[in-house]
């Protein structure tokens, strides 16, 4: 997910951080309703712990 700051930015392209919250095996087919703790939460392509 790309976060914007303003809604015209959406237009320019002119993201502020990306977000990603994907399975802990990359390309596994996971439920994140279900099974949440398999997942990790990325910003900007670093891993934020708790």
């Amino acid at each position: 997910m790309n976060i914007y700051l303003w809604k015209e930015d959406i237009e320019d392209g002119a993201s502020v951080m990306t977000v990603e919250y994907r399975p802990v095996e990359y390309g596994k087919d996971y439920d994140v309703v279900n099974n949440p703790d398999i997942f990790e939460l990325y910003i900007d392509g670093k891993e934020v712990k708790e």
